[in-house]
């Protein structure tokens, strides 16, 4: 009886929808924010990406006992750890929140989580359909969208951080929401270069 293939497919798709979760649980942190609860928040996200950390793991130990895999080995791990740095930045944002003692949200940090949740789920659309990329009329259009909402990211951090060195009279403050701007933008990007590489992948396999 032949040995059954372990699916790394579904398995990239159950990291991702832990992604999702830390995306809404950001939301909403930032969308009903209160200092109060901030560390507590920061314990709950920190126990989500070390459960994804774990299943990320349990795919390397498989991996390294796999003879025969569906894609390249190499793609394989470099996917599970780019999935792995959104969750660590999403996980960053409260450490950042907590550290800093930040009191109350800016506008365009609604903003952001908004499009942070919609990169996520875009993200793990396309790992819903890369097992079987060849018949999917789906993915690439997926994979676009991922692209086009960090474009807006990109926009949205230009007119922030713009907005910060023109209104903002507090010095610390712009300090700390450069930096909480940066790790917002990072996230989107990071969306983007798990959809880019998926798409490189589905190139090299077609």
């Amino acid at each position: 009886m032949a040995k059954k293939r372990n699916n790394y497919f579904n398995m990239f798709s159950d990291i991702a929808n832990d992604a999702i979760k830390a995306a809404y649980l950001l939301e909403t942190t930032v969308k009903d924010y209160n200092p109060e609860e901030i560390e507590n928040q920061n314990k709950t996200m920190h126990e989500l990406e070390h459960a994804a950390d774990l299943k990320k793991h349990e795919m390397m130990k498989l991996l390294i006992s796999e003879f025969i895999t569906p894609i390249e080995r190499e793609d394989i791990a470099t996917i599970s750890y780019m999935l792995d740095d959104v969750l660590d930045s999403i996980e960053e944002v409260y450490q950042m929140f907590f550290m800093y003692n930040v009191k109350e949200m800016r506008p365009d940090a609604y903003e952001f989580v908004d499009l942070i949740v919609r990169s996520t789920e875009g993200m793990k659309a396309c790992f819903d359909e890369f097992e079987n990329f060849r018949k999917s009329d789906l993915i690439v259009k997926k994979i676009v969208e991922v692209n086009e909402i960090e474009e807006v990211a990109d926009s949205l951090y230009f007119k922030a951080i713009r907005e910060l060195y023109t209104k903002e009279e507090n010095p610390v403050n712009i300090i700390v929401w450069v930096r909480i701007y940066d790790r917002f933008e990072k996230i989107c990007d990071q969306c983007e270069h798990v959809a880019d590489t998926i798409g490189s992948v589905i190139m090299k396999n077609s």
